[in-house]
C-alpha cells in the first residue's frame, strides 16, 4: 500500500506503514512497520535487526566468520528476507576486528549466501547510552584521546571524528548553560509548605574543582527560613525554604554537595531534583547547575576495566597512560574518592534530603550533547556520508537511515543552537525557527545520502519514530528518542526521498492519535 503525497497526515502515515507489512497499527515497539514498493504481488518483508556490538559485549567474545554464518542461516530459517545491521564506527569493530577479516564485508557475503538482504543501519545521531562508563576528571586525557571530557566527566566511548570536532557536536542554547559564578546563595526548596525537621546544625557544605576529593566549606552562612511561592508540578504553591546565604565559595569550586545529618526513613523534605536547590550569584542572579545522584565506586567499572574485550573495543582504553591508572589500584582509588556521577539523575526525578543524606550538583549546564553531531555543518554531513560510502563499498544491499538513537540529554529542547543555526536564523533564538533551520540540515544530508545511494545502484529506507507526531517524555521511553529542537521533516521524505519507510513506536498508536 501506498500513501497518497497530497492527502498525508497522522492517520494515513501509520496505516499506510502498517498497511506495508499487511498488519493493523498496533505493533510493539521492537517490531518495525515498512512501507515498501515491492513489483511482486507479495510485498509482506520480514526484517531482522542486530545490534552486533551487543552480541559480543554480552557474550565476551567475537564471532568468527562461522558464527556469522550461522548467524544468517538462522535468520534465515526464521523466514527473514532482510538482516539489518547495525553499523557505527564508535567502536574499533572496523578498524582492525580480531579475526582479521573485514567484519561488515564478510557479514555481507554471509547473508547473501544466505539468500538475505543485507542493510547497513546508520544512527548519525548517536553518541552511545554509556553514561555509567564517565570517568573521574583526573584520569589521562590527552591532546588525542578518542573521548569527551565535560563538567561531568570523561565519556570514553566515541566516534574519531565527534572526538576531534566537539564544537560541531549539538551545543546548548546562549545564556541557558554557564556559570558565571562564585555561588554566593543556596535555596533549599521544599516541595510543600509543611514545617521541616531539619535545622542548620544538621547541615554542612563541601565543595570540590574536580568532582572529587571534597573539603568542608568553613566560611561565612547566614541562614534563614521562609515561606515562598514555588512552581510545583503542575501548579504553583507555597514552598518551604532554606536560605544558605553571603557564602564565599571560591568560584573554581564549581561542585558542591549538601550534607544532611538526618537520613533515615522519615525523610520529608522533599521535591524534583531539578528544584530543590536554587543557585544565586554575587548580583542574586540565578545560577543554573546540574543534578547529581551519588558517589560511585570504581568496583562499578570493574567490567569495564578488567575486560580485554572492552579494551579491544574502546580506543580510550588502549592509551598507556590510561592503562598505567587502571592498574595502579592505588591510585584507582584516587582518582574515585568521592566521585560523583552526574547523568543517573534526572530534573524530574524526586529526591528527599533527609532521606538520602546528601543532595550533589555541578554549576553550569553542558554546553554540548557529546557525539551527537549537528548537520548544519558541511563536516558533519561528509563524515556521515563517509559511514554511508564505508557501507556500501562493501556491497551492502541499502541504508537505512535512523535519526532516533539512545542519546537522550536532559532538556533536549535547548540543544541544536550552534553558531552557523543561530547565524542562518539571523539572531532569533525562537524554538520553532531553530527547529526549522535545523529540520532543513537533517532533510539536505538524507538528499545527500539518497544521491550517493542511488548512484550505486542501492536502496535507502528511512527510520520514522512516533515521536515525531507525538512526543513521548515518560522515562521508562527516554532511549530511542530523537534530538530534540528538529523540525522532522517526514511528509517530504516520503515524497520525495525514501524507498522504503520503518516505523518505530507502536505503543504509542492510540485510538485518539489514529483520529487525528
Amino acid at each position: 500500500m501506498t500513501c497518497d503525497s497530497k492527502h498525508i497526515n497522522r492517520r494515513s502515515f501509520l496505516l499506510a506503514a502498517a498497511a506495508g507489512m499487511g498488519t493493523a497499527a498496533v505493533s510493539g515497539n521492537a517490531v518495525p512497520f515498512v512501507k515498501t514498493r515491492s513489483k511482486t504481488k507479495n510485498s509482506k518483508k520480514l526484517f531482522a535487526t542486530t545490534d552486533f556490538a551487543d552480541n559480543i559485549i554480552v557474550n565476551s567474545q567475537f564471532m568468527n566468520k562461522a558464527q556469522l554464518n550461522e548467524l544468517n542461516k538462522h535468520l534465515a530459517s526464521l523466514g527473514v528476507t532482510r538482516h539489518q545491521w547495525t553499523f557505527d564506527t564508535i567502536w574499533t569493530l572496523y578498524d582492525d576486528y580480531p579475526h582479521g577479516f573485514d567484519l561488515l564485508a564478510e557479514a555481507t557475503s554471509s547473508a547473501h549466501r544466505h539468500g538475505l538482504e543485507f542493510y547497513a543501519l546508520i544512527k548519525p545521531f548517536e553518541a552511545g547510552a554509556f553514561r555509567r562508563n564517565l570517568l573521574p576528571h583526573t584520569f589521562p586525557f590527552p591532546e588525542n584521546a578518542c573521548a569527551f571530557k565535560d563538567m561531568r566527566g570523561i565519556y570514553p566511548v566515541a566516534r574519531p571524528f565527534a572526538a576531534a570536532n566537539s564544537h560541531m557536536n549539538l551545543k546548548r542554547k546562549p545564556g541557558s548553560y554557564e556559570y558565571e559564578g562564585p555561588v554566593k546563595g543556596i535555596r533549599l526548596v521544599k516541595e510543600n509548605d509543611k514545617p521541616t525537621r531539619i535545622k542548620y546544625e544538621h547541615l554542612s557544605l563541601w565543595t570540590s574543582s574536580l568532582n572529587n576529593n571534597f573539603i568542608p566549606y568553613t566560611g561565612r552562612v547566614v541562614f534563614r527560613e521562609t515561606l515562598e511561592w514555588r512552581f510545583v508540578f503542575p501548579k504553583w504553591q507555597p514552598c518551604r525554604i532554606l536560605h544558605l546565604e553571603e557564602l564565599e565559595i571560591p568560584k573554581d569550586h564549581a561542585y558542591i554537595i549538601i550534607k544532611c545529618q538526618l537520613a533515615d526513613g522519615r525523610g520529608d523534605f522533599s521535591n524534583e531534583s531539578g528544584r530543590i536547590i536554587e543557585l544565586t550569584g554575587p548580583e542574586g542572579q540565578d545560577i543554573p547547575y546540574y543534578p547529581g545522584s551519588g558517589p560511585v565506586s570504581p568496583d562499578s567499572f570493574k567490567r569495564l576495566f578488567t575486560s580485554p574485550l572492552m579494551t579491544k573495543l574502546i580506543r580510550y582504553l588502549q592509551l598507556p597512560e590510561v592503562q598505567k591508572q587502571i592498574n595502579d589500584p592505588v591510585n584507582l582509588q584516587k582518582h574515585f574518592s568521592e566521585f560523583y556521577q552526574f547523568e543517573k539523575m534526572r530534573p524530574t526525578d524526586s529526591i528527599t534530603l533527609d532521606r538520602n543524606g546528601y543532595l550533589a550538583l555541578v554549576c553550569g549546564k553542558p554546553e554540548y550533547v557529546m557525539g551527537s553531531m549537528h548537520p548544519i555543518y558541511p563536516e558533519v554531513r561528509e563524515h556521515w556520508l563517509e559511514l554511508v560510502r564505508f557501507c556500501l563499498d562493501r556491497g551492502v544491499d541499502g541504508i537505512n537511515l535512523r535519526a532516533a538513537n539512545h542519546t537522550r540529554p536532559r532538556e533536549h529542547q535547548y540543544y541544536g543552537f550552534n553558531e552557523p543555526v543561530l547565524e542562518a536564523s539571523g539572531g532569533r533564538t525562537d524554538f520553532p525557527t531553530i527547529a526549522r533551520i535545523n529540520g532543513n540540515a537533517y532533510t539536505e544530508f538524507l538528499r545527500e545520502a539518497r544521491d550517493l545511494i542511488k548512484s550505486k545502484g542501492k536502496s535507502i529506507t528511512i527510520h520514522l519514530h512516533a515521536t515525531m507526531l507525538s512526543p513521548d517524555d515518560r522515562r521508562w521511553r527516554s532511549s530511542h528518542q530523537l534530538p530534540g529542537n528538529f523540525e522532522w521533516q517526514w511528509r517530504t521524505w516520503v515524497r520525495e526521498i525514501a524507498d522504503d519507510l520503518e516505523f518505530r513506536g507502536g505503543n504509542m498508536l492510540r485510538q485518539w492519535n489514529l483520529e487525528q
